[in-house]
């Protein structure tokens, strides 16, 4: 007879054959006065069930994600004229699997991301959304921020679970 405790770790051990917690992450450079489209593939070995999206989006920065503190920036810190941009990027959302738009256009990052975009990747967005083995997730991201030369870095993640049964 097996101890209730070896009995939750084996059923643990059954389910997670075939379902298990997951995390898809992008990280992406945006240039400043760009749209680019970035593509997170999801694996095929198995589906893929979102619960949430956590991220952070900082600039200006250099390619790398270095910031750039003492760059102009048309999105300042309030009351400067530099400082960190920490507004100014818009998103839209598609799985190219299905060709369905998940945003009503073009949304403020701030408002999927850590509240305010913050440098903390802990406060989730709640993106229930099952997407199919081998299929992309664009971002379309879009930086509005005029000042040449400088990027904004943007991570997301795609916190869920995967389904391999």
């Amino acid at each position: 007879l097996m101890e209730p405790t070896q009995v939750e770790i084996e059923n643990f051990r059954r389910v997670q054959i075939e379902k298990y917690a997951f995390m898809y992450a992008l990280n992406v450079a945006v240039g400043n006065n760009t749209t680019i489209p970035a593509l997170l593939t999801i694996e095929e070995d198995a589906d893929f069930l979102v619960h949430s999206i956590t991220g952070s989006a900082y600039g200006p920065t250099d390619v790398n994600g270095a910031r750039q503190a003492s760059a102009a920036t048309i999105f300042p810190l309030a009351g400067t004229t530099v400082g960190f941009a920490d507004r100014g990027l818009m998103a839209k959302v598609t799985d190219t699997g299905s060709g369905r738009v998940l945003t009503n256009g073009w949304v403020p990052l701030e408002t999927i991301l850590t509240p305010g975009y913050g440098l903390s990747l802990d406060t989730p967005y709640p993106f229930k959304y099952l997407i199919r083995k081998n299929s992309k997730i664009q971002f379309d991201l879009r930086n509005r921020d005029t000042t040449a030369n400088y990027y904004h870095f943007v991570s997301i993640v795609l916190n869920g679970t995967k389904y391999t049964g």
